[in-house]
């Protein structure tokens, strides 16, 4: 008896563990998203704060009362309407020639053997390891050269491919049988048919994750924008946001980060849909 409940007591005691080791990674999952939602939390709070509120000591985590004095404030300091549309067209283009020559190119790296394929890829991961700092310069007087300083042309130029796409398409297309494309060739399509009908539906959770990183990336986009735009028709949101102080170069930050809520509230809906797919695509990834 004393054996069976010693066993018993023993079973229990492994049965334990996978218990405890779940709680433990939710535990750890759940603090590392409450650091990550902090500054979107005291985002919001301060926005919707009294002005005597955001300036108290210490830091007040709750409003004393609601007000949306500073939104109104913010939206009549600032032609919003025309950032939006300048942030929407950049991001826009900017994911659509990204995806475009990185599925074609990802296609070429991933089926085709061809001289210097191998060091011609790692070039372009290379250029991942160069920071934008490094080329901004150069790229800024070439740019002034040829006029496309302050237009769309301009913002879009360090954006009409991603080394990123290309690496993460290439990994996907690598992971479907050859015979699938084989039997594609054999019934007459074509290259580009077999990329756009074949193999664009079988990766288009990556294709999803690919869009979407790409598209936080162009509208969080900082630098190079305030680098090549010198007018304010041309200013994109982060551009915006940062030159949002009042004539005398004071800033009041209730006003501001009712300004920062409206520049990211497209970027959070944007991630709340296209969640699913991301994290599906990052899943396929690493199976492979």
């Amino acid at each position: 008896m004393r054996a069976i409940a010693g066993a018993t007591a023993e079973g229990a005691g492994i049965g334990l563990l996978p218990t405890l080791r779940r709680i433990l990674v939710i535990a750890v999952c759940a603090a590392g998203g409450l650091v990550m939602a902090l500054p979107f939390y005291w985002m919001l709070v301060t926005a919707v704060s009294p002005a005597p509120d955001i300036i108290s000591f210490p830091p007040r985590w709750f409003p004393s009362h609601l007000t949306f004095e500073h939104f109104r404030d913010a939206w009549t300091k600032a032609p919003w309407l025309l950032y939006y549309k300048n942030s929407v067209v950049v991001a826009a283009v900017s994911v659509g020639l990204s995806m475009l020559f990185g599925l074609f190119a990802g296609y070429a790296f991933a089926v085709y053997r061809f001289p210097l394929s191998t060091p011609l890829f790692l070039l372009i991961l290379g250029t991942l390891m160069v920071p934008v700092q490094v080329t901004s310069v150069s790229l800024y007087v070439f740019l002034s050269k040829i006029g496309w300083v302050d237009s769309y042309l301009g913002i879009l130029a360090p954006n009409f491919a991603s080394a990123f796409g290309v690496f993460l398409i290439r990994q996907s297309i690598s992971a479907i049988p050859s015979d699938l494309i084989e039997a594609a060739r054999i019934d007459g399509a074509g290259e580009v048919r077999i990329v756009l009908t074949v193999v664009a539906p079988l990766i288009k959770a990556m294709l999803a994750t690919i869009a979407l990183l790409l598209f936080l990336g162009s509208w969080n986009d900082f630098l190079w924008p305030e680098i090549i735009i010198n007018s304010e028709r041309m200013r994109t949101l982060p551009v915006g946001i940062a030159l949002f102080k009042d004539p005398y170069g004071n800033i009041d930050y209730g006003p501001l980060m009712a300004a920062a809520v409206i520049s990211t509230a497209p970027m959070l809906i944007a991630y709340a849909v296209s969640q699913r797919f991301m994290i599906r695509g990052i899943t396929l990834t690493g199976l492979r």
